[in-house]
């Protein structure tokens, strides 16, 4: 996990800069976006019913397997000079798919391969890992291997994450006996999941947040932060890592914290009061783009008289 966590890290950026270089308009993005999102929503329910009927890690392996071509075909054709947005675009909503996949069989399999009194210890270690891969040491590795090797060459990294991932789940022995499904229809155990969901006011509002949150936050800090960082502060694919990097950087120190001490007391009421802080830190992103555009100017400005001084 921790190896794909890092080849999802390379991914994030290496996939904002490949899409910029092929079309260099956020609309382009948020189309690559919507393509990989949509396919996961779609089969998460699936997902979810697989990880049940089927051994985990067979689940998990045809996950790595889905995601891994996807994205070797996206490396691949980067490299050779022939791929073109409508590539990344079908290639992306497969890789979606495959990612439905291995959530919820990644989220069920840890009681299977740890003791039950480990859980805790096993759930914070990889509370820990993701954000180290995906936000920190992924990004700026990423940006890195762009800078160092080409965009293709980077994504072709994360394919070879997969690869890695699978092997382990190859040699992996669990603890769990698969049972055989009952009669019950995939539809009656996704309806179930909805009634169970319906009937739980913190499960759905938490759900509504969360959406509501990734609408308002995710996708201007995906799609247009990597725009202003190549377009407007003229930075290169290691800039835009460690900026991505740096907010990996605060996300390790408050799992070290929280891991530390614990989870305060009104532990709802704490996680909706940092999620709200967090979502709303988009606007300091953009009164920071206008500061920087005023300072710049102020500087072409204040040279601009200067050399005219000197010429008069």
């Amino acid at each position: 996990m921790t190896v794909s966590l890092l080849g999802d890290g390379i991914y994030f950026v290496a996939i904002a800069w490949q899409v910029y270089e092929l079309s260099n308009v956020p609309t382009a993005l948020s189309v690559v976006g919507l393509a990989w999102s949509l396919p996961m929503l779609v089969f998460l329910l699936v997902g979810g019913v697989l990880s049940d009927r089927f051994d985990r890690r067979h689940v998990l392996i045809a996950s790595d397997v889905v995601r891994g071509l996807a994205i070797a075909a996206v490396g691949v054709l980067s490299v050779t000079g022939e791929l073109e947005l409508w590539h990344v675009v079908v290639l992306v909503a497969l890789e979606g798919a495959g990612q439905s996949l291995f959530g919820p069989a990644f989220g069920a399999i840890v009681p299977d391969i740890v003791p039950e009194e480990m859980l805790v210890q096993a759930n914070s270690l990889n509370q820990f890992m993701e954000p180290l891969g995906v936000r920190l040491a992924g990004p700026a590795l990423g940006g890195v291997a762009i800078a160092a090797l080409g965009t293709g060459e980077a994504i072709l990294l994360n394919a070879g994450s997969f690869v890695v991932s699978a092997l382990a789940l190859a040699l992996m022995r669990t603890r769990r006996t698969v049972e055989r499904a009952e009669a019950a229809s995939v539809r009656r155990e996704l309806a179930e999941g909805f009634q169970f969901v319906r009937a739980n006011v913190w499960l759905w509002g938490t759900l509504a947040s969360a959406a509501l949150g990734l609408l308002l936050f995710i996708g201007p800090y995906e799609v247009l932060v990597p725009y202003v960082v190549k377009n407007e502060l003229g930075g290169g694919a290691d800039d835009l890592g460690f900026v991505f990097a740096s907010g990996g950087v605060g996300a390790v120190l408050a799992a070290l914290v929280v891991g530390q001490r614990g989870l305060p007391r009104r532990h709802m009421t704490f996680m909706y009061v940092t999620w709200t802080i967090s979502t709303a830190a988009v606007a300091p992103y953009g009164l920071a783009t206008e500061l920087w555009h005023a300072m710049a100017a102020s500087f072409v400005g204040g040279a601009g008289f200067t050399a005219g001084l000197i010429v008069w």
